[in-house]
């Protein structure tokens, strides 16, 4: 194929359509009309020689071939980005898009601060937060569809970057009037109690399960869901308990009536780490965007030992 009879509008085009699955979406992100959206397609399949999204019963799904093009052509797009991007980054003169991507719901503690220096110091940014298992949010940062990503993420391959983010211990939360608040928890206590597990990733146990597997014991998980707002909001109405870290307890507890319970069993602190791909080290938006989540880390685990 002769790259000069390619238009590069049109590659653009085939990624946003490849990630949002929708000729309308597709056409809305980049700025074209449903019917210029849809002309360029047609244009798309007679270039490449497929159909590229077939309409399907949940919308439009890509074909073999057009998953297939998916990383390579967003990397190249990425590699052309960056190779024309200024060397310097200047964040209240950016408007970009930035990604990140969650493996847990810890991430409440960092990402609304995130927000807020967004907010002041590069209001043009636009942020887009995901969450996911952790194969697909590695598929995201290898495909450059995440810019960081944010988990526990242990025995990551060579071709990721990787830093230490924050460490916390973990706690237990419960609603005020829990018959299990009136005094310290016993351990007999914690493992006949109903258990809410919070997952962002679908995973069915944590840090305090591998705890207590060590002892040769096991919680009992009456519900399991993705959110911290849902799970708030069912402990307030239920004798659920919950195991998180103690700066999302925190969040919990001034958010809604909760109070926070030291565990009657040791649990090893959990470290999270930021992710990223290794060939957009150097980028200076990306460079930014970690230097913030790092800064802002340090700062809560300063606030959390009283410096």
């Amino acid at each position: 194929m002769n790259l000069r009879s390619i238009d590069l509008n049109l590659l653009v085009l085939l990624d946003a359509l490849i990630e949002e699955r929708s000729v309308r979406r597709a056409g809305e992100r980049i700025g074209l009309s449903q019917s210029a959206t849809s002309h360029a397609l047609d244009r798309l399949r007679k270039l490449l020689g497929d159909e590229l999204l077939v309409r399907a019963a949940s919308g439009m799904e890509p074909t073999p071939r057009a998953l297939s093009l998916a990383g390579p052509l967003r990397l190249a797009l990425q590699d052309i980005q960056t190779a024309l991007a200024p060397d310097r980054f200047e964040p209240a003169e950016a408007e970009i898009g930035l990604t990140i991507a969650v493996e847990t719901h810890e991430t409440i503690v960092v990402l609304p601060l995130l927000v807020e220096e967004i907010r002041r110091e590069a209001p043009g940014i636009a942020l887009t937060v995901r969450s996911g298992s952790v194969e697909d949010i590695l598929n995201g940062v290898d495909q450059g569809r995440v810019d960081v990503a944010i988990g526990l993420f242990n025995g990551l391959p060579d071709r990721f970057m990787t830093s230490r983010l924050l460490a916390d211990e973990h706690a237990c939360v419960m609603r005020p009037d829990h018959p299990l608040a009136r005094s310290p928890l016993t351990l007999d206590q914690y493992l006949e109690a109903s258990h809410l597990l919070i997952s962002m990733s679908g995973g069915t146990s944590n840090a305090v399960d591998n705890a207590l597997a060590a002892q040769g014991l096991r919680r009992r998980i009456a519900m399991q869901m993705p959110h911290g707002l849902a799970a708030v909001i069912a402990l307030t109405r239920s004798d659920m308990v919950t195991s998180v870290t103690r700066g999302v307890a925190r969040v919990f507890a001034a958010t809604a009536p909760a109070v926070v319970m030291d565990l009657p069993f040791p649990v090893p602190p959990s470290t999270f780490r930021l992710v990223w791909n290794r060939r957009f080290q150097a980028d200076p938006a990306r460079m930014w965007l970690r230097r913030k989540l790092v800064a802002i880390a340090a700062a809560i685990e300063s606030a959390k030992d009283g410096g």
